[in-house]
């Protein structure tokens, strides 16, 4: 899965497919929330219990601030206000980067589904043979959650190597 080699052709298709049946909701809802998305495959748009949501199909990519997300499927869901609230990734694994301004290790992961919360407080959730990796810890759990703003992260039915605390 290479995400850098998306088709330029088909992104802007799928951009003007996307104005033509949305008009501007959709592009406002880009520039507002600071994220961005493609995917090689089809993409449907449809309302569900009030909110827009988005379905990418194939070599998906999803971005938003420091976080990068890719897999196989991708289900975006936005509030009535156009704003970006949770992103499913599914993957055979689906994998996850987020680059730290202290450091020039990333903080990665990957697992069979990722769930990740937008808000005040980020989260995202590795279900499913996740692996998760900060700079000097590895862990690998069933499942594990990590906020982005604080770094904390848990897991459930873990192994792994922690580094040193320093106190």
């Amino acid at each position: 899965m290479n995400h850098n080699k998306v088709n330029s052709k088909r992104a802007a298709l799928i951009s003007s497919a996307f104005i033509l049946s949305l008009g501007c909701s959709v592009l406002q809802a880009q520039q507002t929330s600071a994220h961005e998305y493609s995917a090689d495959g089809e993409t449907t748009i449809e309302t569900v219990n009030g909110l827009r949501v988005i379905t990418l199909r194939e070599n998906v990519y999803v971005k938003q601030n420091q976080v990068a997300i890719t897999g196989d499927v991708a289900v975006l869901e936005y509030n009535q206000d156009n704003e970006l609230q949770t992103v499913q990734v599914n993957g055979s694994p689906a994998h996850f980067e987020q680059s730290q301004m202290n450091s020039d290790e990333p903080v990665t992961g990957n697992s069979d589904t990722i769930n990740y919360y937008a808000g005040s407080e980020t989260t995202v959730e590795f279900i499913g043979s996740a692996n998760f990796q900060q700079p000097g810890n590895t862990l690998q759990c069933a499942q594990i959650k990590h906020t982005i703003e604080s770094g904390a992260t848990s897991g459930q039915a873990c192994s792994g190597a922690l580094s040193p605390q320093e106190n």
